[in-house]
């Protein structure tokens, strides 16, 4: 019965795909043209960008801002639609340059001349120009992707059968948030085996490129992303970010679900006896609208237009067009300033500055009640300062966040009418200077510095360092191969404060490489040895490689077959790399001791999120001198379906060790530095001046030069002996000739006869 069943599937498919797309859809060279008559027309509103290029022909995707001062970066939320992800889904282009005609056409009536002026508002016809062609020229109006030769045979591999197509990566699956999740080229199991391919690795493509370049840049507030159902089954249904498998929603699902609710009341079905559904994302295996939530903040909406039948003759693809606009004017009207009708605006929004400079910051933006630990933080704008963040109607507590910066902390009131404006200033931290020597049997040793939550890491060469950083108190790492590292507190005063660590050579108490082996280890779960994804040599994995996932419910661990005694004389240390991806504070990987033999596990160290790189980890063991340990490594999942668990956890080169962990400090706000450095210029972002420090050991020759990005050397800020202590220079953002110079990237660069130093910062006019 199931091979009839697939049988009839693949002679559906080959009957779909031979369907010839009807003229009335509007081609790529014809989205082209029109957007470039539009900008023509409307110069002062309306401007043709750029955003980026196909991944295989490098066909240029394009993108239409309109707004009041089309050629400015003005401080108003930033809307955005996509016409078009996926190939055979032609329906959303022909909305969105429907929209953008509305708006142009229409731009001095009362609505749409709100929208230009309130709103930067942004149209991409089609991130799929590739799929978009093989559609509208009918090789094969069933292609879903990009052109990608996955093959590497030079051919276009397309199939008349729907879901074969060899070539091309699904966009929609080739994102980083949850591409794990995603389907492998040919899936097992599944009657589309390359429809749906994630691609070889995360943001491969440069289709996604384009997308995230232009979401960093401008933030957006809102969103929506047109596609259309194959198979009918997901048909005419407004979705949003997100609750997977109906037990793990955002932060913002509620609110997110009353956008989506407002967008799907506007649209009637093409039956036109009910409005279209709303519904969360329920899957894991990625989409842009769980991607901008996770990455920015965007509520983002992937609205299922069409019937079954998603390329449908001119009549009902107007009808379509039509009924779909007035979601988008519903949104648009949601993102006002003031409320139009029954629609609200609620929305916190503001300027982040420099409480002394009073310049604009680029900060952290947190509303406590809709945080999560696996966002990208949402930042205001780096040129202005400016941060929207829609709400519903109520209290929050807002919290800003800047490196260098006090917190900020306040209680705000959103209302539904107009937009509620919360400026911040933010207090700058007093600069201090972390500096000194780590040495090891009293000489000097090469070592790593972290300052916890804090970048970049020091590395210390030849056991002299200088770290740039603030007046306050530390958490740090101090270690050195060979010697047992510090993990401590440092307390920093204003100015200079010289540290002297003085760490103790270690003794190893026991270790694992895995190079011979797992005999000296019980084993509970499908752990295996492996050297695809390791430190060094071999690691063992509960998910070989990255390439499974860990088992709903799972409880999975590694235990040393033998006890360690811990001596009290000493201090002792666990030491591992780690490489982790679990499901955020769902799924726990811990490290636990015994001091009974195993019957009762004490947890010392726990971790989840995703770590996707290798970490050396401390675990302390300064509670168990004297006793003798048996050591676990355990996971744990609490999921109830297979999408919510994820590749697991990896562990190398794990180290039992003793030694001394104290250290000598010397601190002297007043003193000299003890080595030359150059400081991080403050402030970073600028415009267009800023402040270039450095110190020096010794009276010696000095340059500091100004470079651009191409290497070339633009200003000379010093050239010639410079007294021993600490100096600083202004820049004003000029050349050698005084020329004033754009926004953008450059590198100072300070020259001596012991060493030379570049480091980066950013002009933004």
């Amino acid at each position: 019965m199931k091979r009839v069943l697939f049988l009839a599937l693949i002679l559906l498919a080959g009957v779909l795909s031979a369907q010839t797309l009807p003229t009335c859809y509007y081609t790529y060279a014809q989205v082209t043209d029109m957007l470039n008559a539009y900008q023509a027309q409307y110069p002062a509103i309306a401007k043709v960008y750029t955003i980026g290029y196909t991944q295989q022909e490098h066909l240029p995707i394009y993108a239409m801002k309109i707004s009041d001062n089309v050629e400015l970066e003005e401080d108003e939320p930033a809307v955005l639609f996509i016409g078009q992800v996926h190939a055979e889904e032609v329906m959303g282009v022909q909305i969105v340059m429907s929209n953008i005609n509305e708006i142009l056409t229409l731009n001095e009536q009362a609505l749409q001349s709100l929208w230009k002026n309130q709103l930067e508002m942004w149209f991409i016809p089609t991130l799929n120009p590739e799929g978009h062609n093989v559609v509208t020229s009918n090789i094969d109006n069933s292609y879903r992707k990009n052109k990608r030769d996955n093959n590497g045979n030079g051919i276009f591999d397309f199939s008349n059968l729907v879901g074969y197509d060899i070539d091309g990566v699904d966009i929609n699956r080739n994102l980083d948030f949850n591409w794990v999740h995603g389907d492998t080229l040919m899936q097992p199991g599944s009657l589309e085996v390359y429809d749906y391919y994630r691609g070889p690795y995360p943001d491969s493509e440069s289709e996604v490129h384009a997308l995230k370049e232009l979401c960093d840049a401008q933030r957006f507030v809102y969103s929506i992303v047109w596609h259309s159902s194959r198979t009918g089954n997901l048909s005419e249904k407004v979705y949003y970010p997100f609750n997977w498998k109906e037990v793990r929603p955002s932060p913002d699902m509620l609110f997110a679900q009353s956008i989506a609710q407002g967008v799907a009341s506007q649209i009637y079905t093409q039956a036109g006896d009910a409005t279209y559904e709303y519904l969360p994302n329920l899957s894991r295996r990625g989409a842009t609208h769980d991607w901008m939530y996770q990455q920015y903040g965007t509520i983002q909406m992937l609205i299922e237009c069409a019937t079954r039948d998603i390329q449908p003759d001119s009549l009902i693809m107007v009808d379509t067009v039509n009924r779909c606009s007035n979601g988008v004017r519903w949104l648009l009207k949601r993102a006002l300033m003031f409320s139009q009708g029954s629609v609200p605006v609620a929305m916190m929004q503001g300027k982040v500055t420099d409480i002394v400079t009073g310049q604009p910051l680029q900060a952290q933006i947190v509303i406590t009640e809709h945080d999560a630990p696996w966002f990208r933080p949402r930042t205001s704008d780096p040129a202005t300062g400016q941060y929207f963040k829609p709400l519903a109607t109520g209290t929050y507590h807002l919290k800003v966040l800047k490196e260098g910066y006090q917190d900020f902390t306040a209680t705000v009131m959103v209302n539904a009418n107009t937009w509620t404006l919360k400026n911040v200033q933010m207090q700058p931290k007093v600069v201090a200077y972390f500096a000194g020597t780590v040495s090891g049997n009293g000489q000097p040793i090469n070592a790593r510095i972290i300052f916890k939550d804090m970048d970049p890491d020091t590395i210390v060469t030849n056991g002299s360092f200088v770290h740039s950083s603030y007046v306050g108190s530390y958490q740090v790492e101090v270690s050195a191969e060979g010697y047992y590292p510090y993990l401590g507190t440092v307390t920093l005063q204003e100015g200079y404060n010289n540290f002297l660590f003085n760490l103790s050579p270690t003794m190893t108490i026991f270790s694992e490489d895995w190079e011979e082996g797992t005999s000296a280890w019980t084993i509970v779960g499908p752990w295996v040895r492996e050297n695809e994804l390791s430190a060094s040599g071999y690691a063992i994995t509960d998910s070989w490689g990255g390439n499974g996932f860990y088992e709903t419910n799972a409880s999975v661990y590694i235990t040393t077959n033998d006890s360690f005694f811990i001596p009290s004389s000493e201090d002792a240390m666990l030491v591992f790399d780690s490489h982790l991806y679990t499901e955020w504070s769902w799924d726990p990987c811990t490290v636990e001791i015994s001091t009974d033999g195993g019957n009762n596990w004490t947890v010392v160290w726990t971790k989840s999120g995703l770590w996707n790189s290798w970490r050396i980890e401390y675990v302390p063991l300064s509670d168990y001198p004297g006793m003798n340990v048996k050591i676990r490594f355990h996971l744990t999942d609490v999921s109830t379906h297979a999408d919510l668990t994820d590749p697991g956890w990896t562990i190398d080169n794990i180290r039992l060790v003793r030694g001394l962990s104290g250290y000598v400090a010397t601190t002297d706000p007043l003193e000299t530095p003890i080595v030359s450095a150059l400081y991080p210029n403050y402030p970073n972002p600028f415009n267009p001046t800023t402040t270039i420090s450095y110190s020096l050991a010794t009276a010696q020759n000095v340059s500091l030069d100004i470079f651009n990005m191409r290497g070339q050397r633009i200003r000379s800020l010093v050239n010639g002996t410079t007294p021993a202590g600490d100096h600083s220079v202004v820049w004003n953002g000029t050349d050698d000739s005084g020329r004033n110079l754009p926004s953008g990237v450059y590198f100072y660069r300070l020259s001596t006869p012991e060493k030379t130093t570049t480091l980066k910062m950013v002009m933004v006019k």
